[in-house]
């Protein structure tokens, strides 16, 4: 039958659960970079189109003007000339805007070693990275970054290398425009060279309102998530609920089979114990019939022989009670003490045990009293010196002996059962408590004993059709090794109970 064990596959779940849940983290930690760069990436391939329409298409408009003399010459006007200034005005109207709707804003900036305006001189970390720029090394250079506590992700491109055009502004200061001059003047910005790398641009975006249009993408996943597992638990846990109830309805059955085959055994023992009264009532109405016929029939012999009688009539039904109570079912719990149950064990096997004669030594070092029900004590040790009996017969062992044994150990009451028929040769030594596992031969054995008395003493007790947990809090321990006796046993279980 397909086991489940629930506390094993809960932990299952929740560990594959939290996996997948940091791979979805992962995923969309990945997935927010990936938007990250290429929003960054879209802002400056916008910016890098702006500046070569200036370059390529507004300058060139405004020189052609100055040449045909609809300018003045030199004429400069940063608004429409510089590449930097226009971009830079564009991206602080943009972020003026963000700040309109509460936005974290992103940040540009043209870096550069030679600046003109002081706001776009390169620190060392950008410094750096222009370096890498101009040496070619890499193309375009990517991280993320956390600044007053707030995450960035940062994207750095160069900018397109000097042309020809560039030279008019930087390249001596005597050429340059007058009004550059007196708005900058002319220690910086200037000396470069066509194809030198001037600057690079830069820009840092806010990681949270990219990671806001994920996190709830995230929430639903990791929730869809949880959904199949928890439904996919109750799935098992249906599957285990019907499973027990299998097992329990399997259990029931071996447990009334295992009885059935005690009844034909227990009905021997009957026959057995009511022989010897039988024959006793026998005499007494022989004797009864012949004083009778004699005239000797005097009142005090007819009251001795009637007092006989009954005598031997109530053994009998004693006998019959005692078979009758072990096989009756759905008493309560009582508290009994261990001598009585095994005493009782003892005359229920007594017909067997001495037409094989087998001697059976009782040895009640602690009579502890328990509380539960007797009859399922009794029915554990009836299975296992019947499994001894069985064995010596196949065996033929001479002088077959089997001793029972109480004691209090560590707090704990003990029940010992040991024999001499040789030992239990079966490995792993588990499978004599499965179901339907014998050693013997297929019209001998049924392979439930074992596995019966298992079940009463270490996990359930069954009351008709319920099962319900063990009230003796008990479980058992076997080992085959020369403990207790010096003699080769058979087999020997340690039957260890909690104090009740």
């Amino acid at each position: 039958m397909f086991k489940i064990n629930l506390k094993i596959s809960a932990i299952l779940l929740a560990t594959l659960y939290l996996i997948m849940v940091g791979f979805f983290y992962n995923f969309y930690q990945h997935l927010v970079i990936k938007d990250a760069k290429q929003e960054v990436v879209n802002i400056l391939d916008t910016t890098k189109t702006i500046r070569k329409y200036v370059e390529n298409i507004q300058k060139p408009v405004i020189y052609n003007l100055e040449k045909k003399g609809e300018l003045y010459k030199g004429f400069f006007d940063s608004r429409i000339l510089s590449s930097t200034y226009i971009v830079n005005a564009i991206h602080h109207m943009y972020t003026n805007s963000q700040k309109l709707k509460n936005e974290i804003p992103y940040k540009f900036k043209l870096a550069a070693t030679n600046p003109r305006n002081p706001v776009n001189r390169a620190d060392d970390f950008e410094k750096k990275i222009l370096k890498k720029f101009r040496e070619n090394k890499i193309k375009e250079f990517s991280t993320t970054l956390k600044e007053n506590g707030k995450n960035y992700f940062y994207v750095a491109v160069p900018i397109e290398r000097n042309q020809k055009s560039c030279m008019k502004c930087h390249s001596t200061p005597d050429i340059a425009p007058k009004e550059l001059i007196q708005t900058y003047g002319n220690r910086a910005g200037f000396y470069e060279k066509v194809g030198d790398l001037r600057a690079m641009i830069s820009l840092k975006v806010p990681l949270s309102h990219i990671i806001s249009t994920h996190i709830k993408d995230f929430l639903i996943t990791i929730f869809i998530a949880l959904m199949v597992f928890i439904i996919f638990y109750i799935f098992l846990y249906i599957i285990y609920k019907k499973n027990q109830k299998l097992q329990a309805r399997q259990d029931l059955l071996l447990l009334n089979q295992n009885k059935l085959a005690s009844m034909g055994e227990m009905i021997g023992n009957i026959a057995h114990q009511w022989k010897q009264p039988l024959t006793q009532l026998s005499f007494v109405l022989v004797n009864l019939e012949l004083n009778s016929e004699r005239g000797k029939l005097t009142q005090s012999k007819l009251k001795e022989k009637v007092d006989e009688a009954n005598a031997q009539i109530s053994y009998m039904s004693n006998t019959i009670d005692d078979f009758r109570n072990f096989f009756s079912c759905g008493k309560p719990k009582e508290t009994y003490n261990i001598k009585d149950v095994i005493t009782l064990t003892e005359q229920l096997l007594s017909a067997t045990l001495d037409k094989n004669g087998i001697r059976l030594d009782i040895e009640i070092l602690e009579n502890f009293t328990l509380n539960g029900y007797p009859n399922e004590i009794i029915q554990a040790l009836v299975n296992i010196v019947k499994n001894a009996n069985d064995t010596f017969l196949e065996r033929n062992i001479n002088n077959p002996q089997i001793s029972i044994k109480t004691f209090i150990k560590d707090s704990k009451k003990v029940i010992t059962i040991e024999d001499n028929a040789g030992g239990i040769k079966i490995a792993p030594i588990n499978k004599i408590f499965e179901p339907y596992f014998t050693t013997k031969q297929s019209n001998s054995g049924t392979g439930i004993g074992l596995y019966m008395t298992k079940m009463i003493i270490e996990k359930k007790q069954y009351r008709g059709h319920k099962c319900e947990e063990s009230t003796h809090g008990s479980y058992v321990y076997y080992n085959f090794l020369k403990i207790y006796s010096k003699l080769p046993f058979h087999s020997l279980f340690y039957y260890k109970m909690n104090l009740q």
